[in-house]
Parts: structure tokens; C-alpha cells; sequence
């Protein structure tokens, strides 16, 4: 039966995706590999890649087929901008070690705005997988996010960068700039009051966090989340594959076996079309 989806192995983002996704793999594709994975298990199912007659040149053959359900584009769209952002925050860092070693300042709410949209990307994506499954029979045990230690600390900087007035900090030599620990930022939101510049000034030095560092770290470990994440994901869509109701939803019967028209001189040089709707304007997802 996986025969018949064999030809799904064949595609890959750097000549196959759309514009954003190409120019995103070149980033974060070997951080966040298996991104690719769930994306030739599902996302190109739900796509006009797979219709016989639409070439590979044609500015449709990455948008949407029209018969998909609406619960699948969304997670199509969860999925799409959960790589966005995690691309983003990760271009960020390295603009903001890039601007520290230059003897600029950095933007580090960039970074953790972009983060904290990449969890409530995550979350949605996880949430919506779960539900589509259960409605096909399968129970499906996703990797449990990573709350207290990567969650909460990207939550508790974003809202400081976003929310409050600007955050204190202090900078110091070697192209480095230091920011007030979590358990600061914790008790000022406990307290409902955000840090005043004089509470961050009395902050030990040993005790302040490098900025630069900590995004990178907190990167990392969501990267680390979302290869378990996206690796789940792709099993458990394969699994669906098998199931009657997955391929009469999917309008998938007159499609298979999947033959996929491959080229890499075509339209994904262009951004106005990665799953979109054939009649859509904007891309959204992949």
C-alpha cells in the first residue's frame, strides 16, 4: 500500500517548496530537518502536486487542491508558519550577533516575538493533528512540549519586550549585552509591575543573562521539540494513509498511485504560491 506513495520520497524543499521555504531551508534546513518529513508525508498530498497534468513550471502546482477540507489547509497553515517563524527568530539571533560585533545594539524583542508565534504555531499544529486523527480512529501520542523550561521563558521575555516599557539591561564589552534573568522577570509579572530601569541596575552582574545566548538557547531546545514534533507528525500521517475515510477525504482515490511531475526550473522561484488556494492571492502555507 506505501507503494503507492512512493513517488512522495522523490520531492524535496530546496528544489520542490515554494519560494519562502526555499529560501528558509537554506537557514535552518539542517536544524530542523524532519520540517521535510512531515511535509512529504501530508502537506504535498494536499497539494495539486500530486494532480496528473499541472506541471511542475505551472504557478498552481504548489496551491491547494480545491476539494481539501478546511480542518487540513488549516493545519497546513499551522504548519507553514510554525517554519516561518522559527526561521525568523533564528535570522534574528544571528542579525543580533552579527549587530553586537559591530558595535550596534540588538533588537532581541525580533527574536523573541518570533519565538513565542512559533509556539502558538506549534501548539495549534499539535492540537489540530490530534483531532483530525482521533476523527480517523487513531490515537496518537504527540512529544509533550517543552512548558516550565522553554515555553515560560520565551512567554516571560516576549511579554517584557512587547508588553512593558523598555526592558533594562547592561552592556558590556566583547560585543555582548546582558539581560535581567527569568526569575526577575517572573516576580515583576507576579507582582503585576514591570521592572523599573533602578531594579535592573542592582542586578549582579554574575547574575544577569547574556541575551544573545539565551535566545540561542532557547532555540535551540525548541528545534530540538519540533524534530520530535514534525518526526511524530509524518508517523502518524503515514499511518492515516492506510485508512478508507483519509483518502476519501483527501479526495485521494482517482489519485493514486502518486505521480508527482518534477522539475526544479519552475515557479518556486516566486513567492504567490505555496498551498494557496488556486484563486488566492497570498501564500500561506506549504
Amino acid at each position: 500500500m506505501e507503494q503507492e506513495f512512493a513517488a512522495l520520497d522523490r520531492l524535496n524543499l530546496r528544489d520542490h517548496g515554494d519560494a519562502r521555504e526555499r529560501e528558509i531551508w537554506s537557514d535552518v534546513g539542517v536544524y530542523l530537518s524532519n520540517y521535510e518529513l512531515f511535509w512529504r508525508a501530508l502537506i504535498v498530498l494536499l497539494t495539486n502536486r500530486i494532480v496528473p497534468g499541472i506541471p511542475a513550471a505551472a504557478p498552481e502546482w504548489i496551491r491547494l487542491r480545491a476539494e481539501i477540507p478546511c480542518e487540513y489547509e488549516r493545519l497546513a497553515m499551522d504548519n507553514y508558519s510554525l517554519i516561518y517563524f522559527a526561521a525568523a527568530a533564528r535570522r534574528a539571533i544571528e542579525d543580533d550577533r552579527q549587530r553586537l560585533a559591530s558595535g550596534h545594539y540588538p533588537h532581541p524583542e525580533r527574536v523573541f516575538s518570533a519565538l513565542q508565534t512559533a509556539v502558538e504555531n506549534a501548539k495549534e499544529l499539535q492540537n489540530r493533528a490530534r483531532n483530525i486523527l482521533l476523527n480517523l480512529g487513531i490515537r496518537h501520542k504527540f512529544p509533550k512540549h517543552p512548558e516550565d523550561d522553554v515555553y515560560e521563558v520565551i512567554r516571560l521575555y516576549r511579554d517584557a519586550f512587547t508588553h512593558d516599557p523598555m526592558l533594562g539591561r547592561a552592556a558590556v564589552g566583547h560585543g555582548r549585552e546582558l539581560l535581567p534573568p527569568p526569575t526577575r522577570l517572573r516576580e515583576a509579572r507576579k507582582n503585576g509591575k514591570p521592572l523599573l530601569w533602578r531594579d535592573t541596575a542592582v542586578i549582579p552582574a554574575a547574575e544577569m543573562v547574556d541575551g544573545v545566548m539565551l535566545a540561542d538557547r532557547l532555540w535551540s531546545a525548541l528545534g530540538q521539540f519540533l524534530e520530535e514534533q514534525w518526526a511524530s507528525l509524518a508517523a502518524a500521517f503515514m499511518r492515516a494513509r492506510k485508512i478508507p475515510k483519509f483518502r476519501v477525504d483527501l479526495g485521494l482515490i482517482r489519485l493514486l498511485p502518486v505521480r508527482c511531475a518534477l522539475s526544479t526550473l519552475s515557479h518556486t522561484g516566486t513567492v504567490a504560491a505555496s498551498g494557496a488556494r488556486s484563486s488566492d492571492v497570498f501564500v500561506s502555507t506549504g
